[in-house]
């Protein structure tokens, strides 16, 4: 069974247009754990993915570097136990004092589900809490997206540390479920 939680990291330079994957991320997106560590191209970042997937990958990125914005694209990816799984890329671009892009990084969240049949009433009672957990993040980074256009740069501040807190929330699902588990 594959619980929710963090499966891979990955790292973008704006200037040379290249991915580090760690060992995670470069088995899911470039199908070879092997090439953990080593700088990427973003054909080979992405070989492991389907066309369609790995083009709104890279898309994503390039439009938050152009855009001032956040990384936020699902992925569907192969999997050896059975069907494609849902992984969940959030990821943001750091920005100098010119506001010009020069780095960007991302998770990648799985987000397997056991099934419904196999669920406690109180693990039906978190998947819930879990589930509202994940629709705020998709209405927050549409928030933040609001926010950019309007310039605000404290606002913008104000609803990245409620990004953050929210990352850190599915983050520590893994951890608990692991502590449940064991």
């Amino acid at each position: 069974m594959t619980t929710p939680g963090i499966v891979g990291t990955w790292e973008w330079d704006p200037a040379t247009g290249c991915f580090i994957l760690d060992e995670g991320a470069a088995e899911l997106m470039a199908g070879d754990a092997g090439l953990a560590g080593h700088p990427l191209r973003s054909e080979r970042a992405t070989a492991g993915l389907d066309a369609s997937v790995a083009a709104r990958f890279l898309g994503d990125v390039r439009h938050a570097a152009e855009q001032e914005d956040d990384v936020a694209v699902d992925l569907w990816v192969p999997s050896l136990s059975g069907p494609k799984r849902r992984l969940l890329c959030r990821g943001r671009i750091h920005r100098d004092a010119r506001q010009q892009p020069v780095r960007g990084e991302g998770t990648l969240i799985d987000t397997a589900d056991p099934g419904v049949q196999a669920r406690t009433l109180r693990e039906l009672e978190h998947a819930a809490a879990a589930d509202a957990i994940d629709e705020a993040a998709g209405l927050i980074i549409a928030a933040r997206r609001a926010i950019d256009a309007s310039g605000k740069p404290r606002l913008r501040q104000l609803v990245d540390v409620l990004l953050l807190e929210i990352a850190r929330e599915i983050a520590s699902r893994s951890t608990e479920l692991d502590r449940q588990q064991h």
